[in-house]
């Protein structure tokens, strides 16, 4: 191990970072745990009910508007990694926002705008929604956009619409929209999901899904994009030989 460790070093004053980058991401392949897809799965039958093929769930057609006016749709989504919360008109105040907002700038937005070079295909898209989850047509208040005036637009699409769309599939033998909020892991109002970090993949699988209020569950949230991101890059090495 200590030889192991030296060589590193070397690499990484003669090479630079890049060449270290990808031999650690060529030789911890096996390192990786697979995420699962989350939602309700399509099978196909044979004439004799055996199933002969299966599809995860994709997220449906939706339309959002951002707060600039702009329109978000399945298409706008698609080949990002997308993080999707919600948002709250008296965000970022803790006790009536689904995620600390502070946190997340610090554990994960922050990290998103230093490194574009890495995760620029990712995007946080937040819903504007009431502490119980109800959609909000007539958008933001001017006072929540002087708040969120500051993130840089580009990597935080803030939109109003119907959340719907985009939570409503199963979870675990329950519509994720209906699971109950937990007051005790600092969630507000009646429903989960408004307190939630999903995290959905380039063709629009649900990957993942975690607290929004927490500073390990933040963390862990960024961790599943590590692994989505190590997964593209060892599929577009493989279709480049």
């Amino acid at each position: 191990m200590p030889g192991f460790k030296r060589v590193l070093t070397i690499l990484l004053i003669v090479l630079g970072p890049g060449i270290v980058i990808y031999i650690l991401a060529t030789n911890l392949r096996n390192k990786f745990v697979d995420l699962p897809y989350l939602g309700e799965w399509t099978y196909t039958y044979d004439e004799n009910g055996k199933a002969t093929d299966s599809s995860a769930f994709i997220v449906p057609e939706f339309e959002l508007t951002k707060f600039d006016g702009t329109v978000i749709n399945r298409d706008s989504i698609r080949d990002k990694f997308i993080v999707l919360t919600t948002m709250q008109p008296m965000c970022p105040e803790m006790d009536s926002c689904g995620m600390s907002m502070y946190l997340f700038n610090e554990i994960f937005f922050a990290k998103l705008v230093k490194n574009q070079s890495n995760y620029s295909d990712v995007k946080v898209l937040s819903i504007l929604t009431t502490v119980d989850g109800d959609s909000i047509s007539t958008g933001p208040t001017e006072k929540l956009k002087e708040e969120v005036a500051g993130y840089d637009p580009g990597i935080w699409w803030m939109t109003y619409g119907d959340p719907t769309p985009l939570f409503s599939w199963d979870y675990y033998g329950k519509n994720f929209m209906d699971q109950p909020a937990s007051a005790e892991s600092g969630e507000i109002g009646k429903k989960a999901f408004v307190s939630s970090l999903v995290l959905i993949d380039k063709v629009g699988h649900i990957r993942g899904v975690s607290g929004a209020k927490r500073d390990s569950d933040i963390r862990n949230f960024f961790d599943l994009i590590k692994i989505l991101k190590k997964v593209d890059f060892d599929a577009k090495r493989a279709n480049d030989k």
